[in-house]
């Protein structure tokens, strides 16, 4: 399954919008508040459709009332709140070659989405004829997944290939069910003495994911998780750090699924499942490092997913191919890109990074304002200009307000009184200019 695109309707913060998807990988940008996880959600809640009918908890939601856009206005004074009505998602997608739409509308059970809940039927009752059709891969990884992990999850002995997609779609974190189903065949491995396809999934795509890892597996004598790195040696899965911790957990997860929903593909099934990953924020508590390369890991490992991820950092930005960036700050054309090819992202720049700086993408792209100086610096910068200002205005001044300015000036260089060079340049100055000396500064 490849998602083409989708368009939300009064859905949360968008009246109107229209977001394109590239094939392969797609990364949205936008300052805080611009609906990055809104878009990941809506994408969320319409992949759930295709478990619409089945008792499997994914963990998806449908559309609420509580994701109604609202619309305020002021009318005499009075301030009112109205929730839209008309709330709808509406979808079209690539699956086993065939293009479908279809819409989720809110408080609907799939009424206009029969399509793909038939698909989705069809493949849940192929599987429980004992039929190997191949399955989609679906899944959602959350800002929050390193700390919000379920905790109750009970795998049934034996587990049935279709629990694969357990809380799939939720943005928790699902990793103690693969710890137990890593476990499990660990043990498996041992007592039958012979080696199981789908370890080699997992450890394959860790040690392709993860910089310097030279093996992952479960320590049966101290019932771990365990990670060999080239330079660390062997380290237990809950003592790495959390960039470690997530990358490893998320990429095993990934792994595992492929390998349980697609067993036929054997040690191939990472590399064979197709299907739709969501990942908010990607770049969660990795070193620059390892955010120049994480993109580029991903989809060595799982060539046939699609991924639709979040960041705010422009070292993952660096790394991106042409046609592969949603920048939600470009609120033009939200809705009409009819003209555009099909696998692009939009709305977006379109053009490449990989040969532009980070302060160039930062500035030029993610409008950080002079990325070469630190915050404190551009507004020690910005003080000396208000200063100076202040200065040229004391010149023929009468007694009050040249009293103004003198408070003015106090104002502006008491944030920097730490910095004694910086605050006697600016003494000698306010001297040279006839205001005095400053006052001191209640803090001192």
């Amino acid at each position: 399954m490849k998602l083409s695109h989708i368009t939300l309707q009064n859905f949360r913060r968008y009246e109107a919008a229209r977001f394109h998807f590239h094939e392969r990988f797609t990364v949205l940008i936008g300052n805080n508040g611009k609906g990055k996880t809104t878009v990941l959600d809506a994408v969320a809640m319409m992949l759930n459709t295709y478990f619409q009918g089945s008792r499997m908890p994914t963990g998806g939601g449908n559309i609420g009332k509580a994701d109604a856009r609202l619309l305020y206005t002021e009318k005499e004074g009075q301030v009112f709140r109205e929730q839209k009505t008309d709330v709808s998602l509406l979808a079209t997608a690539l699956l086993d070659g065939n293009e479908l739409s279809w819409q989720r509308d809110i408080g609907d059970r799939g009424g206009k989405a029969k399509n793909l809940v038939r698909l989705g039927t069809q493949a849940r009752e192929r599987i429980q004829q004992g039929e190997s059709p191949d399955l989609p891969l679906l899944l959602y990884y959350g800002a929050g997944r390193l700390w919000n992990i379920h905790v109750d999850i009970e795998t049934e002995k034996p587990s049935s290939q279709l629990d694969a997609y357990r809380y799939c779609l939720d943005p928790k974190s699902d990793q103690k069910a693969f710890e137990k189903w890593f476990k499990k065949l660990a043990y498996t491995e041992l007592q039958k003495r012979t080696r199981i396809p789908a370890t080699d999934v997992v450890r394959q795509a860790v040690m392709t994911c993860i910089p310097g890892a030279m093996d992952f597996y479960h320590d049966t004598d101290y019932d771990e998780l365990t990670i060999k790195l080239e330079k660390e040696g062997l380290v237990p899965f809950n003592s790495l750090s959390d960039g470690y911790r997530n990358m490893v957990g998320m990429v095993a997860d990934i792994a595992h699924r492929a390998a349980r929903l697609n067993p036929h593909h054997g040690a191939d099934a990472a590399i064979k499942t197709t299907g739709i990953v969501l990942i908010d924020e990607i770049d969660l508590h990795l070193h620059p490092k390892w955010q120049r390369r994480v993109v580029m890991d991903l989809k060595k490992a799982f060539p046939n997913l699609q991924f639709i991820a979040s960041t705010h950092s422009p070292f993952i930005l660096q790394s991106l191919e042409p046609g592969e960036v949603i920048d939600l700050d470009q609120t033009w054309s939200l809705v009409d890109m009819a003209a555009l090819p099909a696998g692009i992202a939009a709305p977006g720049p379109g053009t490449t990074f990989s040969n532009r700086s980070i302060e160039d993408i930062a500035e030029g792209v993610m409008g950080v304002p002079l990325p070469q100086r630190g915050q404190r610096y551009q507004d020690m910068y910005d003080a000396a200009q208000a200063y100076y200002q202040v200065l040229q205005q004391a010149a023929g001044a009468d007694d009050a307000t040249r009293q103004e300015l003198k408070a003015r000036l106090d104002e502006l260089s008491a944030p920097f009184s730490d910095n004694v060079a910086y605050h006697a340049f600016l003494e000698m100055e306010r001297l040279a200019g006839g205001l005095g000396k400053s006052q001191p500064s209640k803090e001192a």
